[in-house]
């Protein structure tokens, strides 16, 4: 039985906002690898923006669906927050006020804690 998944590959992130997404069922994927890792790649620049502290010497990275195996450069205190973003991102683009809403409030506890210190 796993109990922990770490958040240091880019198919980590992918299989955690799935889950969060709740978008785990077999293929087809409601929300495709290619585009949560098109918001992997829109989180780090967003988070150098507000943090950039955590970015000193990391050359900001692009990801793709075809590499899942890359590592994502972020300190692990702050990983969860490049996840938050990427729920947020898969939420924007649903049609529904509820998603609306749900998206903002992802994209909010993103900022939070990417902002929160101790």
């Amino acid at each position: 039985l796993e109990c922990t998944m770490a958040l240091e590959l880019v198919s980590d992130y992918v299989s955690f906002v799935r889950e969060l997404l709740q978008d785990e069922k077999d293929s087809p994927y409601r929300y495709s690898d290619a585009s949560i890792c098109r918001a992997l790649s829109i989180a780090i620049p967003e988070a150098k923006k507000l943090r950039p502290d955590l970015f000193a010497g990391v050359t900001t990275p692009t990801f793709s669906a075809a590499a899942q195996t890359v590592a994502v450069p972020m300190d692990e205190m702050y990983r969860l927050s490049l996840a938050y973003f990427c729920v947020g991102m898969m939420q924007l683009r649903d049609d529904e006020e509820v998603q609306d809403q749900r998206a903002a409030a992802f994209l909010q506890m993103a900022t939070a804690k990417l902002l929160q210190v101790a």
